[in-house]
């Protein structure tokens, strides 16, 4: 289906052109910079989409029909919107010299895969991979290195700019075959994966903390609260982790967790 021209559509070129990519890549960025109550990321859509209609001859009602059909609500996770985007522009090249999309097709496109994509990418990301980086770095710290948490950084800083880049290009190329994409059973392999590796390092890192404390009460002889406090995370944080808690709620946790590496890594008192 993804070769097939549909009735009253064009044959869209194969990829985005690298200009015209790099400019939607680029305000892909800033999505949620003009978050709202009301429509939420819809005036970050809408610039996205600017280039791309910008391009185009002027043509007064085109384009206030174009600024009217994504100026609705839009809502989804920045780091996948990349498809939703791509899909969107595919579907307006093969229906410019149409008319444009009819009525309620963009709106419906849009809306089904921004829930879809939101649902994986909440589950990925913010359940998945951000405590997993978080705790990544907490277990890093106990080298004593700078340079492994700034690397951390700097390899998941180039890595979501990559995945950001192909998901635009995926989702151009795709249009509405996109939804295929949906199935795809790595992405519940991925979330589960990503899950895993929290539970690992966070037993880890609240193992190495057991040792410090038991170390560190054996030769002072008076640690009983830092010991028992690095016991209670120590039982708790996995357990923590196991449940569907708010990304948010584990990066602080998490936060917790380096605040008392850094005081354990720290120099000692004589």
């Amino acid at each position: 289906m993804s070769e097939a021209v549909r009735p009253g559509a064009l044959a869209a070129p194969a990829r985005l052109a690298v200009g015209l990519r790099v400019a939607v890549f680029a305000r892909l960025l800033a999505l949620q910079a003009s978050w709202n109550h009301q429509r939420m990321q819809n005036l970050g859509l809408l610039v996205c989409l600017m280039p791309w209609l910008r391009a185009r001859p002027r043509d007064p009602e085109r384009d206030r029909l174009f600024c009217r059909r994504y100026f609705e609500f839009f809502n989804t996770n920045p780091y996948l919107a990349g498809y939703v985007v791509g899909g969107l522009l595919r579907l307006e090249t093969e229906r410019e010299d149409a008319g444009g999309l009819p009525r309620g097709q963009a709106q419906v496109f849009r809306d089904s895969l921004a829930r879809a994509f939101a649902s994986l990418g909440d589950q990925l990301f913010w359940l998945g991979l951000r405590p997993t980086v978080a705790l990544a770095g907490c277990v890093l710290a106990l080298t004593g290195q700078a340079w492994p948490v700034v690397g951390l950084g700097a390899a998941v800083a180039a890595g979501q700019l990559a995945w950001r880049w192909h998901a635009l290009g995926r989702g151009y190329a795709a249009g509405y075959d996109i939804v295929g994409l949906l199935g795809d059973p790595r992405w519940h392999r991925a979330i589960a994966g990503a899950k895993r590796a929290v539970r690992v390092l966070a037993g880890l890192a609240a193992g190495w903390l057991l040792r410090h404390a038991w170390e560190g009460s054996a030769q002072v002889g008076a640690a009983p609260g830092a010991f028992v406090a690095v016991v209670v995370v120590a039982l708790a944080l996995p357990a923590v982790v196991r449940r569907r808690w708010a990304g948010e709620f584990l990066v602080l946790a998490t936060g917790l967790l380096a605040l008392l590496l850094a005081f354990a890594l720290g120099p000692k008192g004589s």
